[in-house]
């Protein structure tokens, strides 16, 4: 409307229809038309351009007589598109197949390149679609094919159905597909690290689904992760960043990636027979890497050559190792302080007897936590019925082998004296079941604390000659003081001689004979007065 403006004022000025028109480049019946709907409209030249521009649109443009009548071809065309674009959506359905469609049922229709123009219109037309720009190295979007791939059993010919996981680079368009066995956390977490060390590197931020593996309630401000799929990402250094729930736009690229995998991987694969999931994958990732090589719509570059010139040096380096998964139970310590976990028994201090604690579990061992605080830690065991204990958490009771605690016993008598050694074998020999034979010995043991070690040994020499063997034989022996005669002089004169221990509920010989002192008298008495 500017253009027509200065024409307008140019006219004005006095310039004729020939200088007008090749000053503005129109031709001369088109400045005729402008000027003589300017002299017909009865309006002054300041009225005409102080109006807006959609006035001196309707004033001076007839959009009747512009527009055309559809053709038959086109009003056809227009009824199908509807139907066409609800139908792209659908797995495997392409333009270029709606198009072989249109044109078996239409031979006179428009070409592929007519078509598909008609279709992009509609869709502009009916929703708008804005633009995200990916960053490199910022995200990677990871989800399950709808469609399952199919093992058969070698041995009885049953198929197993296996799903099949979809990564890739927004940046790059650098795409990962691998089939795993389930949708279980297990398997998601293999996947994430499989693809991960595929790009040879990991993203600012991993972008999941809302499956119940990755997040366990979506929420449209913080939804809550999934524990394990948390500290994989804790582990590579990557945020989780959930697509919002009932928005399948936010995670486009990878619903087109699962696509695309249909109409190439799917295909290739197509007939073939597979006995184990590392036979499928070994197919899946030689038909990947065509994928990846072949050349992007509308650009010169493949997605891998994409990927290597803009977005591979900007990926987080990988740890050295590779991600271990831990499991996580909770169980309440028993009253004999252990905890449970897949039949075998793990000891926990005493102090936590009763409590709730967390089990933090992989293949090699056990960390044991009473809120944020570290316990203890065993190495894992899967030895059902059985007992791993720490000596330093001071349970109650006799736990481990007797027959180790026999060897700590002799090893104490063999440092004191080799008859008290000899002689606790003897013992134990006699015994004949472990546990009797270490309670015989240990008893024996304590008499050191009571008679010294010096009687102890003499004790055990007497009892041996005596072929006496048993804690009660040795403690009558030097109750009595038989071991006299088995001490050296030195000791025969150091030895105290043996009173009993004196306790205020035992009466002693002195008691009984003043008692019998007593009766006589009053006997005496009673006889006295019969008299």
């Amino acid at each position: 409307m500017a253009k027509l403006k200065n024409l307008l004022r140019c006219y004005a000025m006095g310039m004729g229809i020939k200088g007008i028109s090749s000053a503005f480049h129109l031709s001369r019946n088109t400045v005729r038309k402008y000027v003589r709907k300017y002299l017909d409209s009865g309006l002054t030249m300041e009225q005409m351009l102080s109006m807006s521009e959609d006035k001196l649109q309707d004033l001076f443009l007839d959009s009747k007589n512009r527009s055309r009548v559809p053709s038959p071809r086109r009003l056809e065309l227009d009824a199908l598109i509807p139907d066409y674009v609800k139908r792209l959506s659908k797995k495997g359905v392409s333009v270029k197949s709606l198009h072989e469609e249109y044109q078996k049922e239409h031979p006179d229709g428009y070409q592929y390149t007519q078509f598909k123009l008609a279709i992009r219109a509609y869709k502009c037309q009916t929703r708008a679609v804005g633009h995200v720009e990916h960053l490199a190295g910022d995200q990677m979007y990871i989800d399950y094919a709808g469609d399952k791939l199919e093992i058969v059993d070698e041995a009885t010919g049953e198929m197993r159905k296996v799903e099949v996981f979809v990564a890739i680079l927004p940046c790059s368009h650098y795409t990962y597909c691998e089939a795993v066995w389930s949708q279980k956390k297990e398997d998601l977490v293999a996947a994430c690290e499989n693809a991960l060390h595929f790009f040879g590197g990991a993203p600012l931020a991993v972008v999941p689904d809302n499956l119940k593996a990755a997040v366990i309630r979506s929420d449209r401000n913080e939804p809550v992760i999934n524990e394990d799929f948390a500290a994989l990402a804790e582990f590579y250094d990557m945020a989780v960043y959930p697509a919002r729930a009932r928005h399948p736009k936010d995670k486009a690229l990878v619903e087109n990636a699962v696509k695309l995998m249909y109409r190439s991987v799917y295909i290739d694969i197509e007939g073939m027979v597979f006995h184990d999931l590392d036979s499928l994958n070994a197919a899946i990732r030689v038909s990947l890497a065509a994928f990846n090589d072949r050349r992007l719509s509308g650009r010169k570059e493949s997605r891998r050559e994409l990927f290597e010139e803009t977005e591979k040096d900007f990926l987080q380096p990988l740890p050295a190792m590779r991600y271990q998964m831990k499991s996580r139970k909770t169980a309440t310590v028993m009253q004999n302080s252990f905890v449970v976990l897949n039949k075998h028994n793990y000891s926990v201090p005493k102090e936590y007897i009763g409590k709730r604690v967390d089990l933090i579990y992989d293949a090699e061992s056990i960390n044991v936590y009473y809120g944020l605080k570290l316990v203890t830690i065993h190495q894992r065991d899967d030895t059902p019925y059985t007992y791993t204990q720490k000596e330093a958490h001071g349970l109650p009771g006799h736990h481990g082998s007797y027959e180790k605690d026999l060897e700590e016993i002799y090893q104490r008598a063999g440092e004191i004296d080799n008859i008290l050694l000899l002689y606790l074998k003897d013992v134990a020999e006699q015994a004949k079941y472990p546990p009797k034979a270490f309670r015989s010995c240990r008893g024996i043991m304590s008499l050191e604390k009571k008679y010294g070690l010096d009687r102890l040994v003499a004790a055990c020499a007497c009892a041996t000659e005596g072929r006496l063997y048993g804690y009660n034989e040795v403690r009558e022996i030097l109750d009595r003081g038989d071991d006299a005669a088995f001490l050296s002089p030195d000791e025969e004169n150091a030895k105290v001689d043996f009173e009993p221990q004196k306790h205020k509920n035992i009466r002693g010989r002195e008691y009984y004979s003043q008692k019998s002192q007593a009766t006589n008298i009053i006997s005496d008495k009673n006889n006295g007065n019969n008299k």
